[in-house]
């Protein structure tokens, strides 16, 4: 019998890199990853559904004792393979939450999961968004800049816990922004400085910004706070980001 070699990074990689975004005509996404190698914790992801919503979603996998980074790789994987199929059958992003919880039976693990996850409509632009956990979501327009609040416990933190959800609607391009990781970014500071970069732009600048130059803002203030995490030694950071636009 040959034995067991464990997982295989490469199929890791291939199942938790999204396709390419949906292609709609009153809809933008754009998504970016941080990790350099196939065992990161986080991930972002998409998906168009059969009636017509687009299920986007970050999320990170942290651990409350020491472990691998190959155990939080593979609690993503799960997650992300959970949200996916729920999605298919569930209009309601609490009730997303609350059963990928069930599935990944998290209340017997070590893992918790802090993740956003956003169902728009990709022609109306109504949103079903729920948060658990250390993400951080900004609605952005010309005349408002509105981070939403996130003050559910991640995945795995409370047995049973009735995650709620947020419903709104997009304006004509107005940005919806999430944002997973496991660093300093979810500080107020690093909330502040996104927020601030968004209100020094003119009204003509948000109306030509498109869902990846909303991306492009967030991920370079990542980047940043990365590398002066590995200039202090600190433990490898990951993040991942999704934007919305509706045009």
């Amino acid at each position: 019998m040959t034995p067991s070699r464990g997982p295989d990074p490469s199929r890791l990689s291939r199942i938790c890199q999204p396709p390419f975004a949906p292609l709609l005509e009153e809809t933008e996404v754009a998504g970016w990853s941080s990790q350099r190698d196939f065992l990161a914790g986080s991930f972002h992801d998409w998906r168009l559904l059969d009636d017509g919503r687009v299920l986007v979603s970050v999320a990170q996998v942290a651990a409350t004792l020491p472990t691998d980074r190959l155990t939080l790789a593979l609690a993503a994987q799960a997650a992300q393979t959970a949200i996916r199929a729920h999605a298919l059958h569930t209009e309601d992003a609490g009730t997303l939450l609350q059963l990928t919880a069930r599935t990944l039976g998290l209340g017997d693990m070590d893992e918790h999961v802090s993740l956003a996850v956003a169902l728009v409509d990709g022609v109306g632009g109504e949103v079903n968004l729920a948060i658990a956990g250390d993400c951080l979501v900004w609605r952005v327009r010309a005349a408002r800049w509105e981070q939403l609040p996130s003050d559910q416990p991640p995945l795995g933190a409370e047995n049973n816990f009735a995650y709620a959800a947020h419903e709104f609607a997009l304006s004509l391009r107005e940005r919806l922004l999430l944002v997973a990781d496991n660093s300093a970014h979810r500080s107020a500071r690093f909330a502040a400085s996104i927020t601030a970069q968004f209100s020094r732009l003119d009204a003509e600048s948000h109306r030509r910004m498109t869902a990846a130059d909303a991306l492009t803002i967030v991920q370079t203030r990542c980047e940043q706070e990365m590398a002066a995490e590995l200039q202090a030694s600190a433990p490898q950071a990951s993040a991942s980001v999704v934007a919305v636009r509706r045009r």
